[in-house]
């Protein structure tokens, strides 16, 4: 599995992609042009034609191979599929990322910015399915841990898109297998591993080390629990080693079976929950998110691989939970401001057009109120329709006009704010992309700032086809371009839908 970057070729995205059906023939022709036996192929293996029967009869490991095998990963036939299933060369991982596959795509890409172009060693779907979940793996030169912390520090919207994290830290401590046929292997390697396990931690049969298993799919899960319990039984009560139960939980467990199954190979490695593998440092918390209360990664030296592979995901999913926003739209902006790092502050002055019922215009008032080193700006939403200005700190002013009957109004507002001077324009409106440039910089193109000022805009996928919606966000990139910004890029965040993507402009400060 290559790990080339190129568009088209990219072997990870197109694992990826769309499920599309096997070739005709199918099944394929054999090397010599004659079609294969079904009745040989069949779980019997019995063809009453004997030699005599004009199909090819070949052993499995000759057949042509699987095309879904080839292209995904898998195979839904499994065992019982009639062609060749090649196993994928071993991948040296560091970590695994479980995710909805609808986002896996975004994964790859947010990887590559921030862990480095090769990290992403090995893509692959856990079941050949529309909705499904997907597994990103990766090797990263800052190992398990120094990875996850750059991908929570830099990526929080995405980690909290994560179902879960697989963790392999430790290179003498992680293997891939066969699935096929290396199961006694498996077992073999993991007996070794944990009595390592307990010779470190000085266990005993009266004081064992507990050990959970995270494995996906289900039937490597139980292979690896059958695995255990073989274990259990051959060794007995001098075994220092147990699975959760008896009032410890997996909570509770001192080391973990992390697992995943991809291209024909299980991989599998064992880890201490309380290990700690950062150099401590004086630093303090990283906070990922700009809010004062959001969660807070542990500095290093102190975080273990607990924290890092299984709690802070879901700190970050209960804090999107406890944000109460009015719309699913606030998150939006919300990622967009972090994903290009703009600092709004307490003085700034922001326009949003098309604001009901009011997401964005939350996002942009919660941060300026925040901001208690500045303050005196203001938040004019702009829409006929109601905003829900009532859940929102004062610095909100609705009003309920057009965008090109608001300038005026804006203007004179300006003069009362310290600034004086329009900072950002945001506009997630429900309407073509093409319509929504043009409302919003013909709008922000009526106002000037001698300081740093952004436009920001969803591109809503309102064409027939996808490959024209991407013309035209292309084309609406050029058109704010020629409007005099200096730095315009789109990008796909984790908080928009499939089709819609987050379009940013920036205007640098005047010297």
């Amino acid at each position: 599995m290559p790990t080339t970057t190129s568009d088209a070729d990219d072997p990870a995205l197109a694992a990826l992609a769309g499920i599309r059906p096997p070739p005709k023939p199918f099944p394929p022709l054999a090397s010599d042009g004659r079609a294969l036996c079904k009745l040989f192929m069949s779980a019997d293996k019995k063809c009453p034609r004997g030699d005599a029967c004009p199909h090819a009869h070949l052993p499995r490991a000759d057949r042509p191979r699987c095309f879904s095998h080839d292209q995904y990963g898998l195979c839904d036939r499994g065992d019982a599929c009639w062609l060749a299933h090649e196993p994928g060369e071993h991948a040296e991982m560091r970590l695994a990322l479980m995710v909805g596959v609808e986002f896996a795509a975004r994964h790859v890409d947010r990887a590559r910015v921030i862990l480095g172009e090769d990290c992403v060693v090995a893509t692959g779907r856990t079941k050949l399915a529309r909705h499904t979940d997907a597994l990103i793996c990766i090797n990263s030169r800052h190992g398990t841990m120094g990875a996850l912390r750059l991908l929570y520090e830099k990526d929080p919207y995405g980690m909290a898109k994560t179902k879960r994290v697989y963790a392999f830290p430790h290179k003498e401590a992680f293997a891939s297998f066969v699935d096929a046929s290396d199961a006694s292997s498996l077992t073999r390697w993991l007996e070794v591993r944990l009595d390592e396990a307990v010779v470190k931690a000085k266990a005993t049969s009266d004081a064992p080390i507990y050990v959970r298993v995270r494995a996906t799919p289900k039937k490597l899960e139980r292979t690896l629990f059958d695995a255990l319990d073989e274990m259990a039984k051959r060794r007995g009560e001098r075994f220092a080693c147990k699975p959760p139960g008896g009032g410890v939980s997996s909570r509770d467990c001192t080391h973990c079976i992390d697992a995943i199954s991809l291209w024909g190979r299980s991989y599998v490695g064992v880890w201490e929950t309380n290990e700690k593998s950062e150099p401590p440092s004086g630093d303090e918390p990283t906070r990922c998110l700009y809010e004062a209360d959001s969660p807070r990664l542990p500095p290093p030296g102190e975080a273990t691989m607990d924290d890092f592979a299984v709690l802070f995901p879901l700190r970050l999913q209960d804090y999107r939970v406890a944000t109460e926003p009015i719309c699913r739209a606030y998150f939006k902006l919300h990622e967009a401001l972090l994903h290009a790092n703009i600092d709004v502050r307490g003085d700034w002055n922001c326009v949003d057009i098309g604001a009901a019922p009011g997401g964005w215009t939350q996002v942009l008032s919660r941060r300026m109120a925040e901001d208690r080193s500045a303050s005196g700006g203001v938040v004019w939403a702009i829409d006929p329709a109601d905003v829900s200005t009532h859940l929102m700190p004062d610095c909100v002013r609705h009003l309920r006009v057009l965008a090109e009957d608001a300038v005026e109004t804006v203007r004179e507002g300006l003069k009362s704010t310290p600034s004086g001077q329009l900072r950002m324009v945001v506009c997630d409106a429900n309407m073509h992309p093409e319509a929504c440039v043009r409302v919003a910089v013909d709008f922000s193109t009526k106002f000037s700032s001698d300081e740093e000022s952004w436009l920001i805009l969803s591109t809503k996928n309102f064409c027939n086809r996808r490959e024209s919606w991407l013309q035209v966000v292309e084309g609406c990139r050029q058109k704010v371009i020629e409007a005099g910004y200096d730095e315009v890029f789109v990008k796909h965040l984790f908080s928009n839908c499939i089709e819609e993507k987050t379009l940013f402009a920036r205007r640098a400060p005047k010297n």
